[in-house]
């Protein structure tokens, strides 16, 4: 009777955890991700495929940014599109501030599209839903670029 009971806070603790990992669902797959990179990375890889560029500014205390990295981020249309059409990139602001300068950043999220060879073609400032967001991609790829 006694072994019985040491193995009653055994089985209670294998339940629970059982439980949290079915509950938690399957991991993300690695195709629902965007592909970010880091600026230099980014530059020469869109150069080398010919792709437009999307930058993204944020900072990790900006609530908007928070925002868009666990909705616009993780849409599906939105992470398709990113990682068919454009090379995505990231920048932390309060991290590389000589980057946020070149592009006179001031308050985050502020979203730039740029061609294959770095040129600006335009930048959207402020947080997206991922419908809107999805209407921002088509226009810059569809309009904006097909002009240049």
């Amino acid at each position: 009777m006694r072994k019985f009971k040491l193995w009653i806070p055994v089985l209670i603790v294998v339940f629970c955890l059982s439980a949290g990992l079915a509950l938690a669902g399957p991991k993300a797959k690695s195709s629902s991700l965007i592909k970010w990179y880091d600026y230099k990375a980014g530059m020469t890889l869109a150069k080398k495929q010919n792709k437009q560029v999307y930058l993204h500014f944020y900072t990790d205390w900006c609530e908007y940014c928070k925002e868009m990295q666990s909705t616009t981020f993780r849409n599906p249309a939105v992470v398709k599109m990113l990682n068919q059409e454009f090379v995505a990139i990231k920048v932390d602001t309060a991290k590389h501030h000589k980057l946020a300068a070149k592009y006179n950043i001031r308050p985050v999220p502020d979203n730039w599209f740029l061609s294959s060879n770095g040129s600006k073609i335009r930048n959207f400032l402020g947080y997206y839903e991922p419908d809107q967001f999805v209407t921002v991609l088509r226009y810059v790829n569809d309009t904006l670029v097909s002009k240049k």
